[in-house]
């Protein structure tokens, strides 16, 4: 219990954490500032139009999504390559379990990255509601056509826009602490920090290419946990995306560190 308080602590009291957070928040206040430069404090307009995660007519949406990787990486993902080289990880496996050790990095690294996307969200929707107001989209908007047509909690975004973006901002926190996971893999065969956070967003954005499908529902990352929908996607798609990823993870990351020797 020690040794994850103490990653923990060392995940949150991180000035990378507060550098990722403060990126994705730019990106949504700069989205914003957009919708006021364009339309003013009109009224007329629904929060669920001018969010980052459900604003289709601006490019800082794409930019969030294509980045989010990053974001989710950037805090402490890099720590697992850090921990090996510094001797870091040796020193504390003398005082506790190899497993107990990295079982609180696998939380902290996950947590980290889950905050580092949830926080710029949830900051941008806080302050667009003090913009426009909470109501329901027009349903004759190309954002409600849509969103109805892709199967993801349609019912939800036509009666309850905010549980609609709450719903989706947590699901890309989970999302966002999955891939700190996978860069956690990758640390064995990387070069340097750099290269660790990086290597997952190599994957997200070629995977998110290559399956991207439309019509038949989308095995692409990308597009799944973008609240905008742009192609359909099924829900038992993304809970199977979820579990096989963070279980490859976690399996890798078991098989690799009980083989490796750490002393």
């Amino acid at each position: 219990m020690r040794v994850l308080r103490f990653e923990m602590t060392r995940a949150f009291r991180n000035k990378w954490l507060a550098v990722s957070i403060a990126l994705g928040t730019l990106i949504g206040l700069a989205d914003i500032w957009l919708n006021v430069s364009q339309y003013g404090f009109n009224r007329g307009r629904a929060l669920i139009q001018t969010w980052i995660g459900t604003d289709y007519q601006f490019a800082y949406n794409s930019l969030f999504y294509v980045l989010l990787p990053l974001i989710a990486c950037f805090p402490y993902a890099g720590s697992c390559y850090q921990d090996q080289k510094t001797g870091y990880e040796s020193s504390i496996c003398i005082k506790t379990s190899r497993l107990s050790y990295m079982i609180a990095k696998e939380a902290a690294v996950a947590a980290s990255g889950a905050a580092a996307v949830a926080c710029p969200l949830l900051i941008a929707m806080f302050i667009a509601a003090g913009i426009y107001p909470d109501k329901r989209p027009e349903k004759l908007t190309f954002l409600y056509a849509g969103i109805i047509d892709c199967h993801m909690f349609p019912r939800i975004f036509a009666e309850h826009p905010v549980c609609y973006a709450l719903l989706f901002t947590l699901l890309d926190a989970v999302f966002g602490g999955i891939t700190g996971l996978v860069a956690m893999c990758f640390a064995r065969w990387c070069g340097s920090r750099f290269s660790t956070i990086m290597a997952p967003f190599a994957l997200y954005v070629f995977t998110g290419v290559m399956f991207e499908g439309r019509g038949i529902g989308t095995w692409s990352a990308m597009q799944m946990v973008n609240p905008l929908q742009n192609v359909v996607t099924y829900r038992y798609q993304m809970v199977t995306m979820y579990a096989a990823v963070s279980a490859a993870a976690l399996v890798l990351i078991y098989i690799w560190h009980r083989r490796r020797d750490i002393l």
